[in-house]
């Protein structure tokens, strides 16, 4: 066949688009160099090469089908997605367009043939799914619970351990939101977390109680992610791994309670020595009103004084030791760092060491229990004075600034090496010849679970900083 307009030839030839137009039999064909091109013959060998030959087996007889239904007018055109034998042996992609046309010459019905190349886009195609199956594979196999949320956080997919783990079927949440899940004690939080995350785009880990399907509750722990589009950066979707921590929970308040104790020991020690100074001041007073039979009222004020100060250290001791549920209250923490001051600062007179404290912060309120925060800087502020060698000083610094509060606590110390340094806080390691490493561990727990953090620096031969830091 031959193209007789120059226009239409020079468009046909020159067109990037592989294209062939063929009769019946494809006896009398014409092709481009596109075509020729796409699939690596040449044109001499492509007069030797059939179309069965170059076509894949299972999209060739397809093709035919299509084909002869356009030949006898069924239809005027066909589209498909075809599969090629390159000249190299390489599989290739095309999406073929055949389309009916007639000579106006001859009035010969002849079939122009179209192909684009979806090689590329086919093998991402087949990278993908292969990945999606993957993905899936691991996530039908995880014990945690993996899910997809809407940026809204309506739930759009839920791996099957969440059957196991919180009792509902995999689809059963599908379209629904956490929060008619969540406690209606954590939902404020959980909130601003995900506000913080739609907000930022940093990961987050949070901590919050989730509602079994039997309608109790199981402590969950989720690390959350968002998903964003490529292009614009929007955030498409959210991506949740979560585990059930009751367990976890549950051992550590045991290492609490074994930790406290300890403490306890050390609080009975460092009461003994407090007590012993004004007890003896009241013994003698006695004593000499006994010889004299006289009251003199500057020492009875001496001894109201000193009966007062017992009092105080016994009730400081009392509300440290004494079993207490946990409790979240407005607590001021000038007033609490204060209290354990008052427990060490005689003992530590007593072998030559000094707690100094200062407070620039007008009103260090925070939300919290009363008993685990003393726990804990009784816990930092020890660990400070045993550092000591035999003379030295503890500085506390608190300060309050953009809704933190932020304790320091400093000592002049032998100081921590960096290769241990990064240990300080897990069990069984302590720097102590005795100890055990829960204390500090426990004092991470309790710091973490207020919603703050504790971060230490050291410098060998220098001391030791350790800060707290807390919400107001």
């Amino acid at each position: 066949m031959r193209l007789k307009s120059s226009i239409l030839e020079k468009v046909f030839f020159q067109s990037r688009i592989p294209q062939m137009i063929f009769d019946y039999n494809f006896k009398d064909n014409v092709a481009n160099e596109a075509f020729f091109q796409f699939i690596g013959y040449s044109k001499e060998e492509w007069d030797e090469v059939t179309l069965r030959e170059i076509s894949h087996p299972e999209d060739y007889q397809l093709d035919m089908q299509l084909y002869h239904e356009v030949f006898t007018g069924k239809r005027p055109s066909y589209q498909m997605e075809k599969r090629y034998f390159h000249k190299s042996g390489e599989i290739i992609w095309g999406s073929l367009n055949v389309t009916s046309i007639e000579d106006p010459d001859s009035q010969k019905k002849y079939f122009l043939a179209q192909i684009y190349d979806i090689t590329e886009q086919k093998n991402l195609e087949r990278v993908l799914t292969d990945n999606e199956q993957k993905y899936r594979l691991l996530a039908d196999n995880s014990s945690d619970i993996i899910n997809l949320y809407l940026p809204d956080g309506r739930f759009l997919y839920s791996s099957p351990s969440i059957t196991q783990i919180l009792g509902y079927d995999t689809d059963e949440l599908t379209g629904d939101v956490p929060y008619h899940y969540i406690h209606p004690e954590d939902i404020s939080y959980v909130q601003k977390k995900h506000m913080s995350l739609l907000e930022n785009h940093h990961p987050i880990l949070i901590t919050y109680r989730f509602k079994h399907k039997n309608d109790t509750y199981i402590w969950v722990e989720s690390s959350i992610r968002s998903i964003a589009d490529e292009k614009t950066g929007e955030i498409t979707g959210l991506i949740s791994i979560s585990r059930d921590i009751t367990s976890r929970l549950e051992k550590d308040k045991l290492l609490q309670k074994s930790e406290k104790l300890a403490v306890v020991g050390q609080l009975a020690a460092a009461v003994a020595h407090e007590i012993r100074n004004p007890l003896t001041s009241i013994k003698g007073f006695i004593q000499l009103f006994s010889q004299t039979k006289e009251c003199n009222e500057e020492y009875m004020k001496i001894v109201r004084d000193e009966l007062n100060r017992v009092e105080e250290i016994i009730s400081e001791f009392l509300t440290m030791a004494r079993p207490q549920q946990e409790k979240n209250e407005t607590l001021n923490i000038d007033e609490l760092i204060n209290q354990v001051i008052t427990l060490l600062n005689t003992q530590a007179i007593l072998v030559n060491k000094e707690i100094k404290y200062e407070n620039v912060a007008a009103n260090p309120l925070v939300r919290g229990d009363k008993n685990q925060l003393k726990q804990v800087f009784y816990q930092i502020i020890q660990n400070g004075l045993d550092a000591l060698e035999e003379k030295g000083t503890v500085y506390i610094h608190l300060s309050a600034n953009d809704g933190i509060i932020k304790v320091k606590v400093k000592d002049n110390g032998r100081g921590i090496p960096n290769e241990r340094l990064k240990n300080i806080g897990e069990p069984y390691y302590s720097i102590k010849e005795k100890g055990t490493g829960f204390g500090l561990m426990t004092s991470f727990q309790i710091i973490e679970n207020h919603q703050g953090r504790i971060e230490i620096d050291s410098i060998v031969g220098q001391g030791t900083v350790v800060s707290v830091t807390l919400p107001m």
